[in-house]
Order: structure tokens, then sequence, then C-alpha cells
């Protein structure tokens, strides 16, 4: 398991921990233990060598070979000695062949194998308290034993500073690159023990026999992982496409949402076309009301599009009003009030027939509801009523209030504040009102009765370059 990335502050000093450990356990096996058959032993060192050499590459940078099998049969049959030795063996060649001759991998991947490899083999050897002769079926066990010692401390080693020199968390690292090859390592120190009972019955020449279909399964795994590695770069590419496709259906969605925005307000300016009393209203309130709800903390677009809708088509139901009601200069009759309170109830129901208006039909239903109960069409209170109409009736009755109207004269702003703040808890909700004072400094500063510029514009509609924004 060799350890890639740069190096950082804790990991060089872990690095050079990790070698110093590993060179002092590396010295000490060779006095712990001589090393008997030495060809025997150089054979099985050249084996596990060829098997890193032959190594299969994974997807991205990670490799997997066959060489551990080498370092458990070295263990079984030589000791302390021929583990070491067959460990740096193998280290040595990764090195020289794939880890593009970095020194700092060299020193930390001999003594992360070294630390491994003598603690794996000595708690074999302390359990074991057998030959491979007298008891092959502890051959087996101890190999199996090495094997997942030798991958348990590697692959913490490895984790620990991948951890170091990526900033990441070791326990993901772990778990998405090691934790997966337990199998692998159980495996290989089985086939470890087996050819060390071969090694011992039949020797040298047995074993270069027995160790051909080992190489040779060296074939099948390559064309496992290349075709695995095949799927994950189609998968990685139908990835990317898919996502490139989420980008197109996403704009295509914005674009239609700005549309159907566009639409709005441009029918809401054909309906100013015929009440030039209020022109410009629909869109002053709708303004207003998305400052409230920034200021009460909403965020969510979706929320923000339905109020900003809601304000924008409030009167849509004026549609139903006759000119002779919506136009008449004169005080109302009880009659002409009757009818025009339907407005709201006509305004729903134009609005609810459009799927994605009716949660904006809501608002305008409510949109003269009072928060103490008093209002129309169902005398809702407090937060039955919407949070967008509740929100709107504060900015529609602050721009009634200072807006001219054909039976009167607009007035200041800060008596339209006056006249909120004395409604709050009967017409209005307090903390909608609350907000509203927070807005007002800067309201107070626009020109009453001016037309705002709608959030949204069609391409048709622009008068200068700037881009309209969709509020949702």
């Amino acid at each position: 398991m060799p350890v890639n990335g740069s190096l950082h502050g804790r990991a060089e000093w872990f690095i050079v921990s990790v070698f110093a450990l590993g060179s002092v356990v590396f010295t000490l096996a060779f006095f712990l233990q001589p090393v008997h058959d030495p060809l025997g032993l150089a054979f099985i060192a050249l084996l596990a060598g060829v098997s890193e050499v032959l190594a299969v590459r994974l997807h991205q940078d990670g490799r997997v070979s066959v060489a551990t099998v080498g370092i458990v049969l070295a263990a079984l049959m030589f000791g302390l000695p021929g583990a070491a030795l067959v460990s740096a063996t193998i280290t040595i060649t990764g090195w020289f062949c794939f880890a593009h001759r970095e020194v700092p991998k060299l020193a930390f991947n001999f003594g992360q194998h070294s630390l491994a490899t003598f603690t794996a083999t000595s708690l074999a050897l302390a359990l074991g308290g057998a030959s491979v002769a007298e008891n092959p079926a502890w051959a087996l066990c101890a190999g199996v034993l090495v094997g997942l010692v030798i991958w348990g401390m590697s692959s913490v080693a490895v984790a620990l500073i991948m951890g170091m020199t990526s900033g990441k968390p070791v326990v993901p690292i772990y778990r998405a690159n090691f934790s997966w090859l337990f199998p692998h390592y159980a495996a290989l120190g089985l086939v470890g023990g087996g050819l060390a009972v071969a090694y011992d019955r039949l020797g040298v020449a047995g074993l270069a026999i027995l160790s051909v279909p080992l190489l040779l399964s060296r074939y099948s795994m390559k064309q496992v992982l290349d075709k695995t590695r095949e799927n994950v770069l189609r998968l990685e590419r139908s990835n990317q496409q898919l996502q490139g496709a989420y980008i197109e259906i996403r704009n295509m969605s914005d674009e239609l949402s700005h549309a159907y925005t566009g639409t709005l307000e441009s029918l809401v300016a054909a309906l100013d076309v015929r009440d030039q009393e209020t022109r410009g209203h629909s869109t002053r309130v709708a303004t207003h009301s998305l400052d409230i709800a920034d200021l009460l903390g909403i965020k969510d677009e979706h929320e923000l599009a339905t109020i900003y809708r809601g304000a924008l088509m409030h009167d849509v139901g004026k549609i139903g009003v006759p000119d002779s009601i919506l136009h008449k200069p004169a005080k109302l009759t009880e009659e002409e009030w009757e009818f025009m309170r339907r407005h709201s109830a006509m305004g729903y129901k134009i609005l609810a027939q459009v799927p994605y208006l009716r949660p904006t039909a809501r608002i305008v239903l409510a949109h003269h509801e009072r928060w103490d109960g008093d209002g129309y069409p169902r005398r809702l209170k407090a937060e039955d009523i919407p949070l967008g109409a509740r929100i709107f009736a504060i900015c529609d009755t602050y721009d009634a209030i200072i807006s001219d109207r054909p039976y009167r004269r607009g007035q200041s702003p800060d008596a339209a504040l006056a006249e909120i703040l004395r409604c709050a808890g009967s017409q209005f909700d307090p903390k909608v009102v609350e907000a509203f004072e927070a807005a007002f400094p800067g309201w107070r500063e626009e020109d009453a009765g001016s037309h705002a510029r709608p959030l949204y514009l069609p391409a048709w509609k622009r008068k200068d370059d700037a881009p309209g924004r969709a509020a949702s």
C-alpha cells in the first residue's frame, strides 16, 4: 500500500518516526533468528519481486498485487529475517517501478511494511508453537493471520499519512480505500500458508510449479480490473453528461419561471391601463413585500416568489368589477362595497386554474383578512392567515395611504407609519409591523406614486442592457 501526496508538518515527523522504527525492527529481525536455506529465501524474494512488478493498476493511483503471498510464505518458512528481507524487496521494487523515485515514499513504505511484517510474523510464531511440517493446518491459519495483521497495520499507517497530507478525516479515508481489502488479504494469507506447506514437502521445484497458477491469476485479475476501470470511466462520462443535462434543464426551468413572472407583470401593466389612478401600485407593493420578507428572514426562493406574485396579482379579481364601481369618485354604497369585496375570491378563482399559481392564489384570497379576524372573505385570524397575505396587508395599506386617489390626496409617509403602528395587533401582525418599521426609513426616501421597476422584465420590454432578475 504505497503512500501518495505532499508532505506537511506533522506528516514529515510521522514519516521519520515510522522509518526509524521500521529500521530498528528490520535490523533486529536478523539478530533474533539466523537465516536458513539462503537459496530458497532468495527464490521466494525473487518471486515476490516479480509479483510486485506485475501489480495491476486500479482506477486511480492505486494498484493491487499478490506479492503479500511472498511475505506470508517467508514468514512461515524463514521466520523474522526471511519476512523482513522479502518485505524490503517488495518495497524497493514498488518504489523503483511505481513511486517516481520519491525518497519520502520509500522511507515511509519501508518503515510501515517492516513494522507490519515484524509484528505479524512475531504474532504467528508466538501463537503457533508448531512448524509447517508438523501441522499443515497451523500453516494455513497462521498464513491468514499474517496476511490480516499486515493489512491492518499497513492500511492504518497509510490512512494516517493520507489524512495528514490531505487534511481530511482518517476514518472516512480508511473506509473508502482500505476496509474493502479485508477478504483480499485473508485470501492471500491462505494461499501463502498453502505454498508454505508445498515448499516444505516439495522444495523449490514444487514451489516454482505451484507459483505458476498464482502468477497466471494476475492475468485474470487484470482482466477484471480493466473491465471495472472501463465501467467506472463510462459511468463518470455518463455522470458528466447527466450533470450537463441537469444544468440545461435547470436553466430552462429558470427561463420558464422568468417568462411566467414576466407574463404576470405584463398582465398587471395591462390592468394598470384600465385603472390609471392606481398605476404602479401592484409593482410597488410587490417590491415592498419582498423587503419585509427579507427582514423576516425568509430565504426560500419559492416562498419569496410566491409572496412577490401574490402581491403583484392581488387585484386581478377586479377584472370582474364594473368600471362604474371601480372608478366611482364618490363613496361606495353598501351594495357596491359588497360587490367590491368579491374581487379577492374572484382573483383566487382566476389564479387557482394555473397549477404553479395556486400558492399565489391563496395569498390573493386572504389579502383582505385582518389579524383580529374581522377581515374578509373568510374571517381568518392571526397565523391562520398566510404569511404572504399578512406581509402584503401592511405594504398595501402603506402605499394606499401615501398615494393619491380620486376622492382624496395622498398623505405623508409618517402619517402612514403612525396609522400602521396604531393598527398593530388588530389589523396587522405585530411581528410584521416590526419588520415594516425597520424597512420604513428606506421607503420614506421614495417618491410617492413612483413606478417601481419590476424585478423581472422580458427582453422586449427592456430599455437598457441590464438583465432582469426573477424572484424565483
